[in-house]
């Protein structure tokens, strides 16, 4: 279940990796990639639903680091 602060809905590594049927390394991988739009706090990552949605539709150019 999301974390909800201040009305954002926020998804952690193991929530998205579900939904997404993929590993958490993966998705660790594509936040520290800048290919999908997550902030780090308390050594966990999480995503706002507004960013999961922009990565769905593929509003974010892939960072080629």
């Amino acid at each position: 279940m999301p974390l909800k602060v201040s009305g954002v809905k926020l998804y952690n590594v193991e929530e998205i990796a579900k939904m997404f049927k993929c590993s958490k390394v993966i998705i660790r991988t594509y936040c520290k990639e800048g290919k999908i739009k997550g902030r780090k706090m308390l050594a966990k990552w999480y995503v706002t639903e507004d960013n999961l949605k922009k990565y769905i539709n593929g509003d974010y150019p892939i960072s080629h680091k």
